[in-house]
């Protein structure tokens, strides 16, 4: 099929019948640009099309791959997506034959599972089959929303579930008539968070156009009064000022403005002093915030000013057994008792690792022996995830010592506080007091390989 019409809305059926959303025009624009031999960036797409280009790379283009990695069953990007669209393109035959395929898959999938299978990615999408609910953080979550002066704060090492549950919240706050916005702060480029006027510029041009108004920063902003007071005076006039009801903020992974400590430090005070606020100005009682983060906050905070020691605070671990054997059976599977401990103690429970597991082997990718062969190899179904750690630990020469400190330890032991930290946020180990030791087998067996 050569007619980009056609092969957008072949696409757009795809993801329609997924996810039951339709491509809005700049959506079609991307695809459409993406699909062209000259490929153009973003930035190119934003000046052409008169959109801002912090707004496709931090909302729509985020959104777009994974509405396309959920509909295609794969990860798809930028860089892939010719080639995802012409081989699923490719198995499109005759009308007898893709309806005769599709009445094959559909038996096969209401036989095995009761459920259309999900290919795991970021976060469980809402009202999946497959999210295994953290009672009572749920409940609990839902009720202190609607409160106000509500804080939030939800920390837990990467892919645990943490953004699962931050976009349920959000989405209750929705469905309550709040409004919402959502600051990822790994979207912000490191020069900008190396400057704190920079990173809170950035900071209320996100919110801003989140809500629908112009940024309109030259208004408020003020050199003499200083970004932590502008950015204040801006949020309180400006964004608050323009809402009728209630506005909830998330900041996601707010570990990455950790790593420039100087930033953090302003920043996280800044968020203690608005809370605060939320209790004495009626100016300010319409905010509401959500904290989400993967590490400890090692970085040295005022008791008095430090957002750590106010709010509702929600620490995820990892599934128990009960979880797991509840997530083994919505995948239609059947696991032995020896098969279920050993899948815990592969993955240590980690809500991406198990059901990465239960995925392939809900499809009959491979058999359970073989996972247990495979997993901690190159070629094995957590190959990419493996890599990523490689390379996060690459350049880091502190952080592979303490780790190798920990791969060979029979038992937990004590390692650097703040190396520590950073290996928990990566979920590489658990923390247990002051001890420490591998979250998992899937992660022992690789990396002694690797290190050792």
């Amino acid at each position: 099929m050569d007619d980009l019409n056609k092969v957008l809305n072949f696409v757009d059926d795809l993801v329609f019948a997924k996810t039951g959303e339709r491509f809005n025009d700049l959506q079609r624009i991307i695809l459409q640009e993406c699909w062209q031999d000259t490929k153009k960036t973003y930035d190119r797409i934003a000046v052409e099309y008169d959109y801002s280009a912090n707004y496709i790379k931090q909302g729509v283009g985020p959104k777009l791959w994974r509405l396309l990695s959920q509909a295609m069953g794969e990860k798809v990007t930028k860089s892939n997506f010719n080639a995802v669209v012409t081989r699923h393109l490719s198995r499109q035959a005759t009308p007898e034959v893709r309806a005769e395929n599709k009445a094959v898959e559909n038996e096969t999938v209401a036989t095995k599972t009761g459920a259309e299978l999900e290919l795991p990615l970021d976060s469980v999408p809402l009202g999946s089959t497959f999210y295994v609910e953290r009672k009572p953080h749920e409940a609990r979550c839902y009720q202190e929303i609607l409160h106000t002066s509500s804080f939030i704060r939800i920390k837990a090492p990467r892919q645990m579930g943490k953004s699962s549950l931050m976009h349920r919240i959000l989405n209750y706050a929705q469905e309550q008539d709040l409004q919402t916005a959502l600051i990822h702060l790994q979207q912000a480029e490191s020069s900008i968070l190396d400057d704190l006027e920079r990173f809170l510029q950035w900071f209320c041009s996100n919110l801003a156009r989140q809500l629908g108004l112009k940024a309109n920063l030259a208004e408020y902003w003020d050199e003499f009064l200083g970004a932590k007071m502008s950015c204040t005076y801006y949020l309180q006039e400006y964004i608050l000022g323009n809402c009728d009801r209630p506005l909830v903020i998330a900041l996601e992974e707010v570990n990455e403005v950790i790593e420039h400590p100087a930033t953090a430090q302003e920043f996280l005070t800044l968020i203690r002093f608005w809370h605060e606020k939320t209790k004495t100005d009626p100016s300010f009682q319409q905010l509401r915030l959500i904290m989400v983060h993967s590490t400890e906050i090692y970085i040295p905070l005022d008791i008095n000013q430090s957002p750590l020691n106010v709010g509702l605070r929600i620490e995820l671990q990892p599934f128990d057994r009960q979880q797991v054997t509840d997530l083994v059976a919505r995948h239609g599977l059947q696991l032995t008792d020896p098969e279920l401990e050993q899948l815990m103690a592969l993955t240590g429970g980690y809500p991406y690792l198990t059901r990465r597991a239960l995925y392939h082997l809900a499809r009959q990718d491979l058999s359970f022996p073989e996972l247990l062969t495979t997993a901690a190899t190159d070629g094995g179904i957590y190959s990419d995830r493996l890599h990523s750690h490689l390379r996060a630990l690459e350049n880091k020469p502190e952080l592979i010592e303490q780790f190798k400190i920990v791969l060979q330890a029979t038992e937990a032991i004590q390692i650097e506080q703040i190396a520590g930290f950073k290996l928990q946020s990566m979920g590489l180990i658990e923390i247990q007091g002051n001890l420490v030791r591998v979250s998992c087998d899937l992660y022992q067996r690789y990396f002694s390989e690797c290190f050792l």
